[in-house]
């Protein structure tokens, strides 16, 4: 389906044509609707779209206006990309169905929350594996990949997807998949946010009823034994287990936070205790809290002080290092705000070829996220010597999605050069005006230098 693409001009007229809500400032409801979890943004216009119609409508308000845009689901990118401050915000979170096809696909809106999706999907014994965060917005994760609790078993989440529904910069509403528009599937499962407003994802869901979920605590004194035990074991692990491993800040407790092993079992409830046990004995264990539970009560949630702005970064490595978790240990004491999860991959996340999505690194074995937690008074000067640690780890890439301050030079570790030619290319076929950019956007090849009004005509002119 294409949409034309006429001028909308004034807001009665963005109004006039748009299903759904048109906010500016002044409106009830405008001030949450332009904040985000880590930003607080004051947009031009904010467009609640019902529909595939609305994002093309709000599309053409922007080219109209010459103004930049952000596109909203969940809100929770530590950088702030879903909102924007003078442009115009889309956002898709009235788009939010989650409908059961048949052979067991599942229609879901961008809008939807992950917890809200699980939730549903329970009731009828599915599960999709997806993140682990209930306010997490479908749209904002499926953009860079989707590492969640059955990540090791059933892939990203991307690696799920079987068609898309976006709009693209040019109005066109696209519905796509393996056969139809396969290089634009391609990118859609891992560079989404560069190439248009994905508005819904069927995805190949599982009959996955319950898994048995839980956390084992040890002394924090045990840090470094524990985590060389947990990491040998995870880079061989059944795939049926996925697990993560978190050191939490010292600046509480003392230093004194027990180190919690969390993890994940899918399949047959009489392997648990089996591919547990290793687990159990990884130095002085404290406690074992893992029940067998419905999938959607895996996710849990988030919030924070409202002053605080956490600094993130994150980096993928294809095998693990002592010299890394020695590095980590040792800034641990000097960045006392900083918190570690280490996640381990492999298993069906690596199984997918490298070059198979625009998702990149399947040869990583584990992911290292890091959080500076606190408002920037308590950081103080934590954020040089957390920028310093990173600087010395030196990963094998980076997660799209766990990039608080990100800078060009993160293209090239999110990114292999491969996947850059190749987005490169689609980006000058999709959305050659770079209607769609950020820090962590490939741009077109070969890249406009016009300025923006000049960018968003280009992008539309062959629509007119």
């Amino acid at each position: 389906m294409t949409e034309s693409v006429v001028a909308v001009r004034g807001i009665d007229g963005l109004r006039q044509a748009v299903a759904g809500a048109v906010l500016v400032d002044g409106d009830a409801g405008y001030a949450d609707a332009g904040r985000v979890v880590m930003a607080a943004g004051r947009p031009k216009v904010i467009v609640r779209c019902a529909g595939a119609g609305d994002v093309v409508a709000a599309l053409k308000y922007a080219e109209t206006h010459d103004l930049p845009i952000a596109v909203r689901s969940g809100g929770h990118h530590a950088a702030g990309f879903s909102t924007t401050d003078g442009g115009v915000l889309i956002d898709v979170r009235p788009m939010d169905e989650v409908r059961v096809l048949p052979d067991d696909v599942v229609r879901v809106g961008t809008g939807a929350s992950w917890g809200q999706v699980a939730g549903q999907l329970s009731k009828v014994g599915l599960a999709i594996s997806s993140g682990d965060t209930a306010s997490v917005g479908v749209g904002g994760l499926m953009a860079g990949g989707g590492i969640g609790w059955m990540v090791r078993k059933h892939g990203l989440a991307i690696d799920n997807v079987v068609a898309a529904e976006v709009v693209t910069a040019d109005g066109s509403v696209r519905r796509v998949d393996a056969n139809s528009e396969p290089e634009l599937f391609w990118g859609l499962r891992g560079a989404a946010g560069s190439l248009g407003v994905v508005t819904s994802y069927d995805i190949a869901a599982v009959h996955r009823p319950t898994v048995h979920y839980g956390t084992l605590l040890y002394p924090w004194m045990q840090a470094e034994q524990v985590l060389a035990g947990w990491a040998e074991y995870l880079a061989d692990a059944p795939e049926e287990l996925s697990s993560s491993l978190q050191l939490a800040p010292t600046m509480m407790a003392d230093r004194q936070v027990p180190i919690a092993v969390m993890v994940c079992v899918t399949g047959d409830p009489e392997r648990r205790d089996a591919i547990l046990e290793p687990l159990r004995h990884l130095g002085s264990l404290l406690t074992e809290k893992v029940a067998e539970v419905p999938y959607a009560e895996v996710f849990a949630d988030m919030s924070m002080p409202a002053d605080w702005r956490p600094r993130i970064r994150n980096g993928f490595f294809d095998a693990w290092s002592p010299d890394v978790a020695n590095r980590l240990l040792a800034a641990r004491p000097e960045i006392p705000g900083l918190a570690i999860e280490i996640r381990a991959l492999g298993g069906a996340f690596g199984a997918m070829p490298a070059d198979a999505t625009a998702f990149a690194h399947r040869g990583a074995r584990f992911m290292v996220n890091s959080v500076l937690m606190g408002s920037p008074e308590q950081q103080g000067k934590q954020p040089k010597a957390f920028d310093a640690l990173w600087r010395t780890l030196k990963p094998n890439g980076a997660y799209l999605n766990f990039l608080s301050d990100p800078t060009d030079a993160d293209l090239d570790v999110c990114f292999p050069e491969s996947h850059r030619n190749r987005l490169a290319a689609l980006k000058q076929a999709v959305d050659p005006g770079h209607v769609f950019r950020s820090a962590l956007t490939v741009p077109p090849r070969p890249e406009w230098t016009g300025g923006r009004r000049h960018l968003m005509r280009w992008a539309m002119r062959s629509r007119r």
